[in-house]
């Protein structure tokens, strides 16, 4: 009697059996899983590499290279130290010199701008004193306007100006063919208007000085009376001659 169960009875069919079996039971890896296990090597591969590398960088140097090691970081770490304080020292120095350079324009420019007023060559305006000189009988010598302009020199005057001139260090004050005050060659009329820039404190006393200044007009048959101002201003300018003989030492 039979239980169904066929029995193969020649080779060939044997080796079919077998051939089947082992079909079902070998494994069947899906395309996922062989990604999966090809990174799953690689990373294994990565970190063997790294330990390996920390092995024979580290775990195989003796004591002395390793000490070796320390020291040659310390002075690497030491010079990078002194490089950055290097650096550090010249951008201070670069810094200051900048302000220096820059302190140094604003004070040359300051200066130029003093000596322009100095010489007349620009306007002016400041704290002063405005004089009127009356001459009814047209009596005042050029002797004695150039005595006020003296006087208010002494008193401080930084800046003066007669009529429409500007007075400078080489201002002549004289006297015309006709008759009339000259300034600069510029003839100047009566009432006689005097501008100076100054300290009025100081000016105006010094022109009423007992035998000075207002008394040498009053003596000449004129009159003088001078009025503090905040803000007297002075328009008039000279203009400075090319030297012929004088040339800059450089």
């Amino acid at each position: 009697m039979s239980d169904g169960t066929r029995t193969p009875t020649t080779t060939h069919q044997q080796r079919l059996v077998w051939r089947r079996l082992g079909d079902t039971l070998r494994p069947q890896a899906s395309l996922a899983q062989v990604i999966v296990g090809l990174l799953c090597l690689l990373l294994g591969l990565s970190i063997a590499a790294q330990v390996r590398e920390s092995e024979d960088s580290l775990e195989g140097a003796s004591q002395q290279e390793l000490v070796r090691l320390l020291d040659e970081s310390g002075r690497h770490t030491a010079d990078l130290e002194v490089e950055n304080a290097e650096l550090e020292r010249t951008l201070e120095t670069l810094r200051s010199g900048q302000e220096d350079d820059v302190a140094a324009q604003n004070a040359a420019e300051e200066r130029l701008a003093d000596l322009e007023i100095l010489a007349g060559t620009v306007p002016a305006h400041g704290r002063g004193i405005v004089i009127s000189i009356a001459d009814p009988a047209q009596g005042v010598r050029a002797s004695t306007l150039l005595g006020v302009v003296q006087e208010l020199r002494n008193a401080g005057a930084e800046v003066i100006q007669i009529g429409d001139v500007r007075v400078v260090a080489s201002t002549s004050i004289t006297t015309g063919a006709d008759g009339r005050l000259q300034v600069d060659g510029t003839a100047v009329d009566a009432p006689y208007v005097v501008r100076a820039i100054g300290d009025p404190s100081v000016m105006e006393p010094a022109l009423q000085i007992p035998g000075g200044a207002a008394d040498s007009v009053a003596g000449d048959g004129g009159s003088l009376a001078a009025n503090a101002d905040d803000d007297v201003r002075i328009e008039a300018t000279v203009e400075l001659s090319t030297p012929e003989h004088s040339r800059v030492v450089k």
